[in-house]
């Protein structure tokens, strides 16, 4: 069961609009350009939550506790939010429709090709992934945020240092965030819009069960 889709939670019009005033500040940059810019900032958004969200390993025993479950909890909610405006703000600079739902279909593979979730690895394609909806299509999405839990887990144990646990989950935060940058420019640079990813969809029960 999918308890959080970050892609519920962003502001499509505001990513048009925080592109778009950059499009035009900076107009003499390319594509590439642009979304490096996005990608830069939002990889100190990701740097910033890794930190706050370790801040508790400095209180002993019970800060402990809260930095290494509440605390990568709250670091997977926040690097899902922050990646996923991310990943919008590259296809708004690519000239992608954030208006077409397709657009966001497109983005969500994106995002689970992006972090090495285990659709990709299981064989599913893009092409299949364009026909999927409802739960299926939920499916995508969880795996994706449970790819990124992984890596959160797999530095949990360094928020219980103090002070230095904070540095390290910002600088790990960074650098994911910096690195799925990477992939997305490289997706959107290499692929043009499909209209397949608009048309008509189906259930895979089968898939979202995980078979």
């Amino acid at each position: 069961m999918l308890i959080f889709n970050p892609f519920d939670y962003v502001n499509r019009k505001d990513i048009k609009k925080r592109v778009e005033k950059v499009i035009r500040k900076k107009s003499q940059l390319s594509n590439e350009e642009i979304s490096r810019l996005m990608i830069r900032k939002k990889s100190r958004w990701c740097a910033v939550a890794g930190a706050l969200t370790a801040l508790p390993g400095a209180i002993p025993v019970l800060g402990t506790l809260v930095a290494i479950i509440a605390g990568t909890l709250l670091d997977i909610t926040a690097m899902g939010f922050f990646i996923t405006e991310m990943i919008l703000e590259v296809a708004a600079a690519y000239n992608r429709d954030l208006d077409k739902e397709g657009t966001s279909r497109e983005a969500v593979w994106v995002l689970v090709s992006s972090v090495g979730a285990g659709a990709a690895s299981k064989g599913l394609t893009g092409m299949t992934a364009r026909r999927l909806s409802g739960q299926a299509f939920n499916h995508l999405i969880e795996e994706a945020l449970l790819a990124l839990g992984i890596r959160a887990s797999q530095r949990s144990i360094l928020r219980i240092i103090p002070v230095i646990g904070m540095f390290i989950a910002g600088a790990v935060n960074l650098y994911t965030c910096k690195k799925v940058g990477d992939y997305v420019i490289k997706y959107y640079s290499e692929n043009a819009y499909l209209d397949k990813w608009d048309g008509e969809t189906i259930d895979v029960d089968a898939y979202a069960r995980g078979e």
